[in-house]
């Protein structure tokens, strides 16, 4: 299967062996020659024809079939190529309806064009993006996610609008994003990694495009649609839709990452991993769907960012997991095993892939710290306060990455390192000012704290990964 373009992934499946049902053929024809349209993706027929080649990857063909050369196309066996190529359709569809959003690019005051310096640099190869590959990375095992636009060219930053074509209210992708938790909800676990590799893209899409609308919907540049009258009121609907499909998506994930940490687990030192648990756990899986659930986590958080001005971040909506709860949180739900799950995943957990997975999220977690107001410091706190369970999972989870067997692991935890020391250094900054530190003080000592005897050795061992 090829995956690098829609055309390609399209095409790949007639030469598929044993072929596939007639059905699924036809519809990819279809689908290619729908392509070149201009209007491509406000074309209701593509985006039900995308609908439909995920729900003919979804079930078995029902009677025996001839295929092309004469080839029999055996019933009752559910093919996962039309699903996976669906899948990757959708990724396709929701990174340009994002694209297509206004994008406020004003900037009205100073704080904005500050807070910015942390998306520069997520499709870097490491971390989460796949350096500019397709789907798949080479090294660590990283779906791509929905990226970042490039800065806009105007000098004259006083535009308001990248962009002038918001969707209306009975556009085909909010048909394609009702359905779509449904089927990420069934297919997170599913069987064939490629596919729960795609959800995991799929899923940073879908997080990112909901996040844009909503930043749309509350932008300065959406004053002046007020005249829209009953088609605003009925977008809005549409959109508030679409947010509750991105936080169903977010439960179905963390139900999914939560049933496989309490998963019975060897532990690393064990030479019989594979036989100690039940089914395929062994060392090249990723821990049955532990791995991408891991890497739709932080694409589902890297996508809550969004595409505009006012921006999101994952950490504000879901605060209590990073806090210590209340004596009344813990009385409606537990919700420590989350951080001490990444903690369990990065530290001790058999399979490098999780290792570094589990990393992986925990750098984006990172960033969205960074991603709020420059009046509201409670997210940046769970970086600076030594007490924090976050800063203290981070510590730990750095502790043994750093120094961990694997390189892929290794280079993992270096990307986080860089991560968290950039941050700290630039919340010391602007929390310093023009005081000045100590002159025996360095600036990084000053701003990782007693972080430093951990990580600094660390950091020098480490010197060659290129984080």
């Amino acid at each position: 299967m090829d995956f690098s373009g829609v055309d390609r992934a399209l095409s790949s499946l007639s030469r598929r062996q044993p072929p596939l049902p007639a059905e699924v053929l036809d519809l990819s024809s279809r689908l290619l020659e729908l392509l070149p349209s201009q209007e491509l993706y406000e074309n209701e027929e593509y985006a039900k024809g995308i609908l439909r080649l995920m729900e003919l990857g979804s079930t078995a063909s029902v009677s025996k079939e001839e295929g092309e050369g004469g080839a029999a196309v055996a019933a009752g066996v559910v093919r996962w190529e039309p699903l996976a190529v669906g899948l990757r359709l959708v990724v396709d569809y929701l990174e340009k309806k994002t694209n297509a959003l206004p994008k406020v690019v004003a900037i009205h005051g100073e704080e904005e064009e500050e807070d910015d310096d942390d998306d520069d640099e997520e499709d870097e190869g490491t971390g989460l993006g796949t350096g500019g590959g397709g789907v798949y990375a080479e090294g660590p095992r990283i779906p791509k996610i929905a990226g970042t636009a490039g800065a806009p060219t105007e000098d004259d930053l006083s535009k308001v609008l990248l962009a002038t074509s918001p969707p209306s209210s009975n556009s085909p992708v909010f048909e394609l994003m009702m359905a779509l938790p449904i089927i990420i909800d069934t297919n997170v676990e599913h069987s064939e990694p490629r596919v729960r590799s795609l959800v995991a893209q799929t899923v940073g899409a879908y997080a990112r495009y909901a996040t844009s609308l909503l930043n749309w919907l509350g932008s300065s540049g959406n004053a002046e649609t007020s005249d829209r009258g009953e088609e605003l009121t009925k977008l809005e609907e549409a959109i508030q839709k679409v947010q509750v499909g991105r936080r169903s998506i977010h439960s179905a994930i963390l139900i999914s990452l939560k049933k496989h940490l309490e998963m019975k687990e060897p532990v690393r030192e064990s030479n019989n991993q594979s036989k100690a648990s039940d089914g395929a756990l062994d060392d090249t899986t990723g821990w049955r769907a532990l791995e991408t659930n891991l890497h739709g986590l932080a694409s589902y958080i890297d996508g809550c960012v969004g595409r505009g001005l006012l921006g999101g971040s994952y950490i504000a909506e879901e605060i209590s997991l990073f806090q210590n709860p209340s004596q009344e949180e813990e009385e409606k739900e537990d919700v420590s095993w989350f951080l001490l799950g990444l903690q369990h995943c990065c530290v001790v957990h058999v399979n490098r892939h999780v290792r570094a997975a589990s990393a992986a999220v925990l750098g984006v977690l990172v960033k969205s710290c960074m991603r709020c107001s420059r009046g509201d410091t409670t997210n940046q706190a769970l970086l600076v306060d030594e007490d924090s369970p976050f800063r203290l999972v981070l510590k730990e989870s750095l502790r043994a990455t750093l120094a961990d067997n694997w390189s892929q692991v290794r280079m993992a935890g270096s990307v986080l390192c860089r991560r968290l020391v950039g941050a700290l250094i630039k919340i010391h900054a602007r929390d310093a000012g023009d005081d000045g530190d100590d002159e025996d003080v360095t600036v990084f000592e000053s701003a990782v704290g007693d972080l430093v005897p951990m990580l600094l050795p660390r950091m020098c061992l480490n010197r060659f990964y290129l984080a």
